[in-house]
């Protein structure tokens, strides 16, 4: 019997017959169906996976158009024999990479050289399904809204083959100033913002035009590494700070003119933490008394449920004391791959021209199109629309985990798109990441936000986003009978 898992949340964006190939294609080049191999006759798998012959029929046809089988009279259709080499390297490949991801601390490696490994999906099995955080629900997209605002993008296309500002599409730089930022109590003019194609690029600029003023780089762990590990790609000192139920906690942390602070105050990820007035209060005095520079990550300040956010560090600290980081990818979707910073003047001159350097500025059809989207007013409505789907998940989820793993401990999070689930031991969290393996559940592992391993506290860690609900039930069921 063939391990397909069907998701009818795909059907309509993927066809079934497709979601057949995707997943028979993944079998047989893992070597997980070997050379010869017959395949279920097209009316056992339509039984089986409950859907018409027609769909298994199709599937069938475009394997044997891949070459990945081949159909015999009187024998069925058979896995067909594989270039010299693929499905033992498939193999290898994916077995290697799925190690390298989850061992990488029981194999000793320092921090530094964890930071510089590659931060790249691994979860390539079609089959998989991901409760990883910061995944956003698509099923909620407005799409007419969104078609309607393309089409009035598509009305000018001689605007389509022009460069314009290289620090972003003025029009939608005055939208953000208006309509964006206002809601994080944030004052600025379009002359203080640059559009980029996402924050993680937004702060290897920073990174590259500080490179002859500042040193160092201090973040929290357990944090969100990709922004710490491209510094140290460029040269800075990394130095980790233990997060606690008040944020990150600095100490006795000599902090000065060298130094950058990267934080995410209203959520600090992956715990949902929001920063304490002491603390909040402990950073801006920091930032004034020493020259320190600060980088405000606000990646889903607005996905709040129990209480409105505090303003943004940059809406009550000196202009230059912080760098502002936005993102349009939570708020609609991940792959959009569009933010902004805000900054004093002359720092966005200055990043501009290194961005026109690098890469001829941003995308102009997705800065109008979702310039058009502010405008019209269906950003701010899907936002809204959005906070009441994820808050009513938090709570559906909250409850079958505390039913399903009364052992866990969490808290729900008062904003943010996952759980953070403390563990008893190192050995527990390495037998629910293993069970996860066996189950094709991608959840968020302790080595993907922490610089050592050895020294964290045990925990996992769950995203709800993405997922319906019956299907994150389905899945914690699954994954419960696996331990």
């Amino acid at each position: 019997m063939l391990d397909i898992r069907l998701d009818p949340n795909l059907h309509g964006a993927l066809p079934i017959y497709q979601q057949l190939v995707d997943q028979i294609e993944f079998l047989i080049k893992a070597g997980k169906l070997a050379h010869g191999s017959r395949l279920p006759s097209t009316r056992d798998l339509a039984r089986q996976l409950g859907i018409s012959r027609g769909a298994v029929v199709q599937a069938y046809e475009a394997l044997c158009g891949l070459a990945l089988c081949a159909s015999h009279v009187g024998r069925g259709t058979l896995v067909a024999a594989p270039d010299i080499g693929t499905a033992a390297s498939a193999a290898a490949d994916h077995a290697g990479k799925a190690g390298a991801s989850r061992t990488a601390s029981s194999a000793g490696a320092g921090p530094s050289a964890y930071l510089l490994a590659p931060d790249e999906p691994l979860f390539d099995d079609p089959r998989s399904l991901a409760l990883l955080p910061s995944l956003t629900d698509t099923s909620h997209l407005p799409v007419g809204e969104l078609r309607q605002s393309f089409n009035r993008v598509l009305r000018y296309p001689a605007l389509l083959n022009t460069f314009r500002e290289s620090a972003g599409d003025l029009t939608l730089r005055k939208l953000i100033c208006e309509r964006v930022l206002p809601t994080r109590g944030i004052e600025a003019g379009p002359e203080q913002v640059i559009v980029v194609p996402g924050s993680q690029y937004g702060a290897m600029l920073i990174a590259l035009s500080l490179q002859e003023s500042r040193r160092a780089l201090h973040f929290g762990v357990p944090g969100y590494l990709g922004i710490p590990r491209n510094f140290a790609r460029f040269g800075y000192e990394l130095h980790g700070h233990a997060v606690d139920a008040d944020g990150i906690r600095l100490g006795a942390a000599r902090l000065g003119g060298d130094d950058l602070l990267y934080v995410m105050p209203e959520h600090h990820f992956p715990q949902c933490i929001s920063l304490s007035d002491e603390r909040r209060g402990q950073l801006l005095r920091l930032a004034a008394a020493r020259d320190l520079l600060i980088i405000e990550d606000d990646y889903d300040s607005e996905f709040y449920y129990d209480r409105q956010p505090q303003p943004a560090l940059k809406a009550v600290a000196a202009a230059h004391s912080v760098i502002y980081l936005g993102t349009f990818s939570k708020v609609l979707f991940n792959s959009v791959r569009l933010g902004y910073m805000v900054a004093d003047a002359e720092r966005i001159r200055e990043m501009a021209a290194l961005h026109w350097s690098l890469s001829r500025g941003t995308s102009g059809l997705m800065q109008r199109w979702v310039a058009e989207l502010i405008a019209c007013g269906a950003l701010e409505r899907h936002v809204g629309r959005m906070r009441s789907v994820y808050r009513r998940k938090r709570d559906s989820v909250a409850a079958v985990l505390k039913k399903t793993f009364p052992e866990w401990k969490f808290r729900n999070p008062g904003g943010g798109l996952q759980f953070f689930i403390a563990l008893e031991s190192s050995a527990e969290v390495r037998r629910v990441l293993a069970a996860c393996d066996r189950t094709n559940l991608a959840i968020g592992a302790p080595w993907s936000y922490t610089t050592d391993d050895a020294r964290s506290e045990p925990f996992i860690v769950v995203g709800f986003g993405a997922m319906p609900f019956a299907r994150i039930q389905s899945a914690l069921g699954e994954l419960r009978r696996a331990l």
